[in-house]
């Protein structure tokens, strides 16, 4: 295990000699999961910091290099702009946005595929005295074949439709009990065809502020929401354009399809409750300022189904992401706005309107299982404490949970009730 002043010497080596993609990240990380990135020392966050300054600001139209995303990660407390999107290393995991639907879905696929499988290997080296784990409080051998097992419900669905037929996964098996895969191959050959860059993005996600074993489960499930989030919000705003060009049924294939996903997901709710509340409740204090309330990717999903209410968004839940806010208050279209516009515009015959109202229905229920799995998990992790991003935590989750996506409407669009 490297200490502090072994990786400056290491990185101030690399400021003489070396390039970008020699980077010493391995190092790095290492020493940062065995401290926890809240107790980095000062000297070596001020060489990052200096070496960060040295990084041209934009190396191409994606913006910032990877290195120097990375380096913002590593640096979120330091610069005092320490957030949700900065402790989950959003910017790391996020890729150019396909102009498909379906093309978005293999991305999610891919992402959520690969951030399980990378949780798959890490929990079985904790069986072993892996040095770039953080293994404070490890988990029992029955523990982590739990995990295992619902890791692998969630990754079922996703590898049918992603991984070559016959890879890992049995359809029939799938079929008949999800869950049974054997999570060991199927993680394989997951990460057997990742290349290196994919292994960068894996290794540099991860990021931990304390050293408990647990706090690599949590990271990754909610990286596995927020790429569940990304496709949800770029099919619902595919929606919104079938609709507004008069393909209802189109938009109600795609509504369907993000109920279909957020059900898959409903399993991370099930991996994440293994999570010891001992040691959530133990990191979680290095955790202060980030929150789930400020998930954009959340909040976007939500207010393309329908335009939040006025107390919602004057709320923290919309005030603490800023830009999906301003894009609310100027107008983003909505299914439910564009949906009724066609009612009232008599674009929109009676039975194209049922399907859209049973897809709707259908994403709506699942929306509502959704909420409530996560205010018990809530409840069984934190009780009455206050979140962790200046939040009310459990009262705020227990206060949403009448919400709905699409408020009821009749045929003419008029709210009811």
């Amino acid at each position: 295990m490297r200490n502090a002043c072994d990786v400056v010497e290491e990185l101030r080596a690399w400021t003489v000699s070396g390039t970008p993609a020699e980077f010493p990240y391995t190092p790095l990380l290492t020493h940062l999961r065995s401290v926890g990135k809240h107790f980095l020392d000062p000297a070596l966050l001020r060489l990052l910091d200096g070496i960060r300054g040295a990084l041209p600001e934009s190396e191409g139209p994606d913006g910032p290099s990877f290195l120097h995303r990375f380096l913002d990660v590593v640096l979120d407390k330091h610069d005092d702009r320490y957030d949700y999107a900065s402790y989950t290393a959003l910017s790391l995991l996020t890729r150019p946005a396909p102009a498909d639907w379906r093309a978005a879905l293999r991305s999610r696929d891919e992402v959520l595929l690969l951030l399980l499988a990378d949780l798959l290997r890490f929990e079985r080296r904790s069986e072993t005295d892996t040095p770039d784990a953080p293994l404070g409080m490890p988990p029992s051998p029955e523990l982590v074949a739990k995990r295992a097992r619902l890791a692998v419900r969630v990754m079922e669905p996703a590898a049918l439709r992603t991984l070559p037929p016959g890879a890992a996964v049995d359809p029939a098996a799938v079929a008949a009990v999800p869950g049974r895969t054997p999570a060991g191959p199927l993680a394989a050959e997951i990460l057997r065809t990742a290349g290196p860059e994919e292994a960068r993005v894996l290794a540099g996600s991860v990021q931990p502020v304390y050293v408990l074993h647990d706090e690599y489960l949590f990271l990754r499930t909610l990286q596995s929401f927020e790429t569940t989030f990304t496709f949800m919000s770029s099919a619902l705003a595919t929606a919104v354009r079938r609709l507004d060009g008069d393909r209802p049924r189109e938009a109600a294939d795609l509504v369907g399809a993000v109920a279909d996903i957020l059900k898959e997901s409903l399993p991370l709710f099930s991996l994440l409750a293994t999570m010891r509340p001992e040691a959530f409740q133990t990191f979680r204090v290095f955790t202060e300022g980030a929150s789930a309330i400020q998930s954009a990717g959340y909040k976007t999903f939500e207010s393309l189904c329908s335009t939040p209410s006025r107390a919602r968004l004057a709320s923290s839940a919309y005030t603490s992401v800023p830009q999906v806010h301003a894009w609310v208050t100027e107008g983003q279209a909505t299914v439910e706005d564009t949906w009724h516009g066609l009612i009232s515009a008599h674009r929109l015959d009676a039975a194209d309107d049922a399907v859209l109202r049973a897809a709707a229905d259908r994403l709506e229920s699942v929306h509502q299982r959704w909420k409530q799995t996560h205010y018990r998990l809530a409840v069984r992790m934190i009780g009455e404490r206050s979140g962790t991003g200046y939040t009310q935590g459990v009262p705020y989750l227990a206060a949403v949970l009448d919400n709905r996506l699409f408020p009821a409407r009749d045929r003419h669009g008029a709210l009811v009730g």
